[in-house]
């Protein structure tokens, strides 16, 4: 599943999705491989970059390894950072007030400043992609004292957090145990006893 041929069928048949008129919908942004390592992070990035060029419209893959056969909270949040980027990368490069750009660059020059000019200021939440706690960016002093963790290690941390600060749903409960009942109805039809959630 995370092979560049299969990531190229998903893009060719999402294009004749798109020539007949239809929503598309691709397994990709996923990885083979057994746990969140450096093919993981291969996998998935590819596939979500070449999903977001094609413009595929529902992308399942997000948190899979192994085949499609395991779901990681830790590539899960990983995932979000590389979806993160690729969302800020399809936006592309826009002028920002920025032509002609010699009076810019000389109101810089002058005032010997980049960082902390006004039209920096202006874009620079809008222009940058602000990652999560799971990529790290430090230096490796800083690196070193902060734990030296690795990126498994950062992911595991902030899945814990997100546990922790889990807030549940403000659906009412009518509507709630009405999408159970709907739940319950399909897993029954496909032999199930019960939804997982109950087995803990």
């Amino acid at each position: 599943m995370g092979a560049i041929e299969t990531e190229m069928i998903d893009c060719a048949y999402n294009e004749i999705g798109k020539y007949l008129g239809m929503p598309t919908q691709a397994y990709i942004s996923l990885s083979d491989a057994k746990r969140l390592d450096a093919q993981a992070g291969l996998e998935s990035s590819m596939g979500a970059t070449l999903a977001a060029l094609s413009g595929i419209n529902n992308i399942s893959g997000p948190g899979m390894l192994d085949f499609e056969s395991c779901q990681s909270l830790e590539k899960l949040v990983l995932d979000n950072e590389i979806c993160g980027m690729v969302i800020r990368m399809i936006k592309g490069i826009q002028p920002k007030e920025d032509f002609p750009s010699i009076p810019r660059f000389e109101e810089l020059l002058k005032e010997k400043q980049l960082l902390i000019s006004a039209h920096t200021r202006r874009y620079l939440r809008e222009e940058f992609y602000f990652p999560g706690p799971v990529i790290d960016r430090a230096n490796r002093r800083r690196w070193q004292e902060e734990g030296s963790l690795t990126l498994l290690e950062r992911a595991h941390i902030e899945v814990e957090k997100l546990i922790e600060d889990y807030e549940p749903s403000r659906l009412p409960d009518s509507t709630k145990k009405e999408l159970t009942k709907l739940m319950e109805g399909e897993a029954h039809r496909y032999g199930m006893e019960s939804l997982p959630q109950e087995g803990r």
